[in-house]
């Protein structure tokens, strides 16, 4: 997987926030909402990365600017080795949206209640500009539905929305995504609305469609078990930033970010915790409070209001990530102080 196949460099997308009257007589500053704020990530062709991070943290944002659907406000993307950062416009981003696919939270959201699943399934091929003839579209809806699990596809394919249980639904926005052939899929919380049985059998599909189509996922989640069990590499997002990123096995077995050692001590877990010395299983740390506002971000490391570890370093300076293993980066001052002791 050293084939790179989409960079994103110093990320930012600022959302401005509407001031009232009085900011406008009083010639207050403009204040904007920081959802991403300047990140760096890689994505290896055939590889799962996983993006986690609380509500707010900007990780939907920033499937949405790899998907093309808003506009950052600063850095670059580069996909398959070419940047497409200033690609915009129906005609331009046609050959672009061929490649790179998104499947959305909530499926019945994402389906149209008026349409068929073949008429569904079929539309990205009409505004594609492919130039299938009809015969041609109906062979690869089916096969999009069966590659999807969604059998036989010539009966689901008369059936509309409201005739699908939510598995069935979330098939089809996958199988929506099949249809184009992509190289990359922006999987945003796919099966976070689904039953916990229903999601096994969901993310098995996307493992196996990695394996059959060589199909590259970044898998947007909240979830730090299931980035676990799925993901090859894990980044965790909080507040517009990037505070750790590494293999997944080597995140979850020894984080270096305190807001990641918190999220991992009350992920769910097959294996107990360890005991200590004394026959103690290791504590919990639960986080106190709300993500800040991403409109006033704090200074310094923006973690540090909620870190149960901080240092007065953390209130004035933001840690870059640093080095802690092959692969493994994270930002916290406390790896410094440890490396100097």
């Amino acid at each position: 997987m050293s084939d790179e196949l989409l960079r994103i460099e110093g990320l930012q997308v600022h959302f401005p926030v509407r001031g009232g009257i009085l900011d406008t007589l009083r010639r207050r500053p403009g204040r904007v909402v920081r959802a991403v704020d300047g990140i760096d990530l890689t994505i290896n062709r055939g590889e799962i990365l996983a993006l986690v991070g609380e509500s707010g943290s900007g990780k939907t944002t920033t499937g949405r600017v790899i998907a093309k659907l808003t506009r950052q406000t600063g850095g670059r993307v580069v996909f398959g080795g070419e940047d497409v950062s200033a690609l915009w416009g129906t005609g331009r981003l046609r050959p672009y949206r061929r490649r790179v696919q998104v499947i959305f939270q909530d499926p019945y959201e994402t389906l149209n209640p008026k349409h068929t699943v073949g008429d569904f399934v079929e539309e990205p091929l009409l505004v594609g500009a492919q130039r299938l003839s009809r015969e041609e579209r109906r062979t690869r809806v089916l096969a999009a539905l069966e590659s999807a699990g969604l059998r036989p596809a010539a009966d689901f394919a008369g059936r509309y929305p409201h005739e699908l249980s939510g598995g069935q639904r979330q098939r089809v926005v996958i199988a929506g995504a099949l249809v184009m052939d992509p190289e990359l899929v922006v999987a945003d919380e796919p099966v976070s609305m689904l039953d916990v049985s229903i999601r096994t059998e969901l993310l098995r599909l996307m493992l196996d469609l990695r394996r059959e189509r060589g199909l590259t996922y970044l898998f947007i989640t909240h979830d730090l078990s299931i980035a676990w069990v799925l993901a090859d590499r894990i980044a965790v997002m909080y507040l517009g930033r990037i505070l750790e990123v590494g293999p997944a096995e080597q995140v979850i077995r020894a984080p270096a970010n305190p807001y990641t050692q918190a999220l991992v001590s009350v992920s769910p877990s097959p294996e107990p915790p360890a005991e200590s010395a004394d026959g103690e299983r290791a504590p919990r740390t639960i986080l106190v409070g709300e993500t800040p506002d991403a409109a006033h971000v704090p200074a310094g490391c923006r973690f540090h209001p909620r870190c149960p570890v901080a240092v007065a370093r953390c209130r004035t300076e933001e840690p870059p990530l640093t080095s802690v293993g092959e692969g493994h980066q994270a930002a916290c001052w406390l790896l410094g102080e440890r490396e100097t002791r």
